[in-house]
């Protein structure tokens, strides 16, 4: 597909494809896929606190009532949120306006199905073939007019949901944490229901001024917040990304613990509970190797499916498994919810925290991580990996050389130009010279493919540590 990438449609504010002309007849072909005589001809619409925000929903709006769809526009409100609103009304589908954890300059279109999933890429794709097909004249007919309804109170359905999700009659009381809100969608509904809990609470980073969502806050930079658990000697510290779909936490010392000490914990617990579904555990190839070998420990079956939420909550749905997620934070609970949700899965963390007395660092202790490094190099083509003959060889030495004490995993980013290496293994400055020796070699096999382009420079975006 051209469009929809691993989360829906994604790119600059303003320009294509969300430029307003595209975005208007993506809101008229989507209505014409999404047509279902069964449901409400409603499409329910929110947005995170980018500046772009109110124009790209304006215009999405613009073409679904043009095609005689009605709109509920619940303003800014967390990713999930719209998510579980689809699901509990008889509504046609749900759309947010968000580009999650990119920088302000970015934003998106992500559809939900009326059953609160995100949508399977076959109706995507019709959607896409419908909105690229130059020839097709739907989007100039007169159509009838649907209507706007401004839905703000629809919010507050999604908080008492949230809140139901503890177990009955525990609450928050006696815990003091720091929450991030990344200046984002989650500003204002975290802090109201973490408050309402009884938490004694610390917030940063909830001051929008749709340009500041993601800038050195949230789930992707949790280092002040690490500092600022610290310094209020709180309990730990809780980071969102902009959209709210993710968290990341961190311990009572500063520890930052990602979504593979969040799964170990949540399947470990739901396991002594009896409530872990056909125990199994859905993640990506990206979960670290101390996560797989900690499942393996418990004896807990361990699912792995390609990067993206979206393939692990379908893999969870093929399994029968009620827990599953990603190392970024997306963490799906699915006997409360289809999607991932960072303000549900720090309520869930947090409960056990609640009910096993006993501090984030002692409930993460069982879990080891390899050290990981992960580049990330802008390519000018994606070429299938295994079309690229240098890397693959490149590839295969590494491995062997890993054995068993290390994994090796060379993706391409589903919403990006990037092509991504990720080495675990037992010695960081080793695995940080292998994975640079792999992107070095795809890079240049890349670039004499397509002929001369730009040097471009090796990021490291992510480095963890045991």
């Amino acid at each position: 597909m051209r469009l929809f990438g691993t989360d829906g449609i994604r790119g600059k504010a303003g320009k294509y494809p969300l430029d307003s002309k595209t975005v208007i007849k993506l809101g008229i072909f989507a209505a014409k896929v999404l047509k279902r005589d069964h449901l409400k001809a409603v499409v329910i619409i929110g947005r995170d606190t980018r500046i772009s925000g109110k124009k790209i929903s304006s215009d999405l709006k613009k073409g679904l009532i043009s095609s005689g769809l009605d709109v509920w526009d619940v303003g800014v409100i967390p990713t999930p949120g719209i998510s579980y609103l689809v699901s509990k009304f008889p509504v046609l589908a749900g759309a947010v306006i968000s580009a999650s954890h990119n920088p302000y300059q970015d934003n998106g279109i992500k559809f939900f199905s009326h059953k609160g999933t995100k949508l399977p890429d076959s109706i995507e794709k019709k959607i896409e073939d419908l909105l690229l097909n130059k020839t097709d004249k739907s989007a100039n007919k007169p159509l009838r007019k649907g209507k706007i309804k401004e839905s703000l109170h629809l919010v507050s359905d999604y908080e008492n949901f949230l809140k139901k999700t503890l177990p009955k009659n525990l609450n928050l009381s006696g815990l003091k944490i720091v929450v991030d809100c990344a200046n984002g969608a989650t500003y204002k509904l975290a802090p109201k229901i973490f408050s309402s809990l009884g938490a004694e609470l610390k917030i940063i980073n909830s001051t929008p001024d749709g340009k500041n969502i993601n800038k050195e806050s949230g789930s992707l930079n949790p280092e002040n917040l690490s500092l600022e658990t610290l310094k209020q000697n709180a309990d730990c510290g809780i980071a969102f990304d902009g959209d709210g779909d993710r968290v990341i936490f961190v311990d009572e010392k500063g520890i930052v613990r990602d979504g593979d000490f969040l799964l170990n914990i949540a399947a470990q617990y739901l396991k002594e509970n009896g409530g872990l579904k056909n125990n199994t555990l859905v993640t990506t190839v990206m979960a670290n190797l101390g996560l797989i070998k900690a499942m393996q420990k418990k004896d807990i079956k361990l699912e792995q499916t390609s990067v993206g939420d979206r393939y692990v909550y379908e893999e969870m749905d093929k399994s029968g498994a009620n827990l599953g997620g990603e190392q970024s934070g997306h963490i799906i609970f699915k006997n409360f919810m289809q999607t991932g949700d960072g303000i549900l899965s720090a309520l869930q963390i947090l409960s056990i925290m609640k009910i096993k007395s006993k501090p984030l660092s002692v409930l993460c202790n069982n879990l080891k991580k390899y050290p990981q490094v992960l580049l990330n190099s802008k390519v000018e083509k994606k070429i299938p990996i295994e079309k690229l003959t240098e890397t693959k060889k490149t590839i295969r030495n590494v491995e062997d050389k890993l054995r068993s004490d290390g994994r090796v995993l060379v993706r391409y980013s589903g919403t990006e130009n990037l092509l991504r290496v990720m080495i675990e293994g037992l010695d960081l400055n080793i695995i940080t010279d292998m994975a640079k020796m792999i992107l070095d070699t795809a890079k240049k096999e890349i670039s004499k493919a397509v002929g001369p382009a730009k040097a471009r420079g090796l990021h490291l975006s992510k480095l963890t540590k045991s």
